[in-house]
C-alpha cells in the first residue's frame, strides 16, 4: 500500500485510501525522537536497576539466614549466592514487565484471553526462576559442592523468588492501571487530605472518532482507541506527564508546572504524541484503514487535588482549569489550528528553536465573561 506525503504549515499529511485524508502534526525532526526514545531507555533502566538493586539486598538476607552452615563463612556465602541468583531473575523478568510490550511477540502474547496469558507467563518465570537457582548453586559448586536435586532448600528458594516476582507483576500491573506515579500517593496518603496545586493539562482529542466508530463498529473502535492511547502513554512517558484520565476518545494528561515548563515539556508533547502515531502510522492504515489525528489544548491554573470515592478510590482534579482547557479544545476545532495554548501559559514557556507562537483573537468561552488570551502553536 502507497501513502502521499506532503509537508505544509508545519504539518505532515498523510493520504490514505479512505473516505478522507487525514493529517497528522510532526515533531521536531529524528534528533528529536531520538533524544526521547534515548530519555524513555534510561527511565526504564532506572526502573530495572533500583528494582534490581532492591532484590539483590533482599536476597542476601534471605540467603544469610537460611543458609545451613552456622558459620560466619558459610552464611556469606549463602547471601553472595542469593545475590548472584537475584541478579539472574531480575533483570529479565523486571525487563519483561517495564520494557517488554515494545516486543511485537511480547505485545501479540498479551492480546491471548488474560487467564491463559496470566498462565503462560507464571510457567516463563518460574522456569526462569528454576534454572537460577540451579545456575546459582553452580557458581558456588567448587567452594561448597551440593547436590543439584529439586531438594527441600531448593523449594525453598523457588517459593521465596516467586512471592518476589509476584509483588514486581502485581506492583507494575496495578501501575499500568491507576499510574505509578498516583499509586504512590495513594499508598503514602499524599492526597488524603485536599490539597491546591497549580498544574498544567494537556486535553488530546481524536479528530473524527464519530465517523470512524461508525465505519469501524464498536470492537474495531475500541482496538483504535487502544491504540491510539498507547501512543499518547508513550509520548506522556517521555515528557514527564501524568496520565489523568480517558474521557471517551480524549486523554488528560497533567504536570505540576514547574515540570511541565522545564524545557517546555508540555508543549513538545503533542509533537511528541504526533511523532508516535507516525512510527505506528503502517499498522494504523493495514488495521483501520487510516491514520488518526488529533487536537490538542494546554492550560495552566490552581486546582484542588484529593482522593474521592468509596468504594473505588481515586485522586481527583477539581477546578475551572479543567474546564477551561476542555473547550480549549473547541477553540482548536473552530480555529483550525491543531495545538491551542492559552494565552497564559504561552508567556511562561521557553520554546526551543523549531516551535513558533501563532498569536489568535481572544476566545470567548462558553461561561466565562471575559475573552481568554489564547495562541496557535506550530512548527517552523
Amino acid at each position: 500500500m502507497t501513502e502521499d506525503l506532503t509537508f505544509a504549515e508545519g504539518r505532515l499529511s498523510i493520504a490514505v485510501p479512505v473516505s478522507s485524508s487525514v493529517d497528522v502534526a510532526i515533531g521536531l525532526g529524528p534528533a528529536l525522537l531520538d533524544a526521547q526514545d534515548r530519555n524513555q531507555r534510561r527511565a526504564e533502566w532506572r526502573v530495572i536497576w533500583v528494582i534490581t538493586g532492591l532484590g539483590a539486598v533482599v536476597s542476601f538476607v534471605f540467603g544469610w539466614t537460611i543458609v545451613p552452615d552456622p558459620d560466619q563463612a558459610g552464611r556469606w556465602l549463602g547471601g553472595l549466592q542469593g545475590i548472584a541468583t537475584s541478579l539472574m531473575i531480575s533483570p529479565p523478568l523486571v525487563w519483561l514487565e517495564v520494557a517488554g510490550g515494545r516486543s511485537r511477540l511480547w505485545r501479540l502474547v498479551r492480546r491471548w484471553p488474560f487467564g491463559v496469558f496470566v498462565l503462560a507467563k507464571l510457567a516463563l518465570y518460574v522456569t526462569l526462576i528454576a534454572v537460577s537457582i540451579q545456575l546459582g548453586r553452580l557458581l558456588v559448586y567448587p567452594i561448597r559442592p551440593r547436590s543439584f536435586d529439586f531438594d527441600e532448600r531448593f523449594f525453598e528458594i523457588l517459593f521465596y523468588a516467586g512471592i518476589m516476582a509476584l509483588i514486581v507483576v502485581a506492583v507494575v500491573e496495578v501501575g499500568r492501571l491507576v499510574g505509578f506515579r498516583e499509586l504512590r500517593r495513594l499508598l503514602t496518603g499524599h492526597y488524603s487530605q485536599p490539597r491546591q496545586e497549580r498544574r498544567v493539562f494537556l486535553m488530546v482529542d481524536m479528530k473524527g472518532s464519530t465517523e470512524a466508530a461508525e465505519r469501524l463498529g464498536d470492537l474495531r473502535f475500541h482496538q483504535l482507541l487502544d491504540m491510539f492511547f498507547r501512543n499518547v502513554a508513550d509520548a506522556a512517558y517521555d515528557h514527564g506527564a501524568e496520565i489523568h484520565k480517558y474521557v471517551g476518545d480524549e486523554v488528560i494528561l497533567s504536570w505540576p508546572e514547574p515540570s511541565a515548563v522545564k524545557g517546555a515539556r508540555c508543549a513538545l508533547c503533542p509533537f511528541g504524541i504526533a511523532r508516535r502515531i507516525e512510527r505506528t502510522a503502517d499498522r494504523y492504515v493495514s488495521h483501520f484503514g487510516f491514520v488518526p489525528a488529533f487536537r490538542a489544548a494546554l492550560h495552566v491554573g490552581n486546582i484542588v487535588a484529593g482522593e474521592m470515592g468509596a468504594m473505588v478510590r481515586e485522586i481527583a482534579f477539581v477546578g475551572d482549569t479543567l474546564n477551561t482547557t476542555a473547550r480549549l479544545v473547541d477553540v482548536a476545532r473552530d480555529t483550525g489550528h491543531d495545538i491551542i495554548l492559552s494565552g497564559e501559559l504561552a508567556d511562561r514557556l521557553p520554546l526551543p528553536t523549531g516551535l513558533a507562537i501563532v498569536p489568535l483573537e481572544a476566545a470567548r468561552l462558553h461561561g466565562k465573561v471575559n475573552p481568554l488570551p489564547v495562541v496557535a502553536l506550530r512548527l517552523t
